[in-house]
């Protein structure tokens, strides 16, 4: 999983409430609790450290209810759905949301946003979504902004300096969305086999990109 590994889980003012909650699984109530923040947060980051630490099984949200059921059994009901804000099997994710419940289980669920706002045409799942405890993932702080900026430009094979990344992290807006944005200019703008992008480099770029407005949250 490379940056994306368990291992590599940072910490800070803008997850720690978070990470504070899924490490108290065994106290969510009904069983189910519902992981939620912007495109980039690191939900599924979170989700599988959570998943590897308790020895979780994660299944799609397309999985039927028979199947899922059985997962959930199998692992000892802990049982990880990432993504299942989308779509999905209705019927399975009651079926585990009420196995959860009745059979003091931990059933991790992420989405973008609450639970509540979640489609469904089944009005009974609609008043347990709602009803979820939720764990929020905020918008960076500076210290992890810095670590996510180091994350989106690796996967696009840039390498900042240190320098750089804390320039960028004290300047760019706090946002997931502004580092992605931010690193694929970078990306456009860079010779291909260029050297590791120094503080000079990222002031310049940074300028360029303030020029075409491409460093804001959208």
């Amino acid at each position: 999983m490379g940056e994306r590994s368990p291992a590599n889980l940072v910490v800070s003012a803008a997850n720690r409430d978070a990470v504070r909650l899924l490490t108290d699984w065994r106290a969510w109530p009904s069983g189910a609790l519902a992981l939620i923040g912007p495109p980039g947060a690191g939900k599924t980051h979170l989700a599988l450290a959570w998943a590897l630490e308790t020895g979780a099984r994660q299944i799609v949200p397309q999985a039927t209810p028979d199947d899922a059921a059985a997962v959930f059994r199998e692992s000892g009901g802990r049982l990880l759905i990432d993504n299942a804000d989308g779509p999905r099997d209705e019927a399975a994710l009651w079926r585990v949301l009420d196995l959860a419940r009745n059979e003091q289980g931990a059933l991790l669920l992420t989405g973008a946003a609450g639970p509540a706002s979640w489609p469904t045409e089944l009005p009974d799942l609609r008043s347990r979504l709602a009803a979820l405890p939720v764990a929020r993932l905020e918008e960076p702080d500076e210290a992890l902004m810095e670590v996510v900026l180091r994350r989106v430009c690796r996967e696009q094979f840039i390498h900042l300096s240190d320098d750089a990344v804390k320039y960028l992290a004290a300047r760019l807006p706090r946002t997931y969305a502004a580092a992605r944005t931010w690193a694929a200019a970078l990306d456009r703008d860079l010779v291909k086999g260029a050297k590791p992008v120094t503080l000079a480099v990222a002031r310049q770029s940074l300028k360029k990109a303030a020029a075409r407005g491409v460093t804001g949250d959208g």
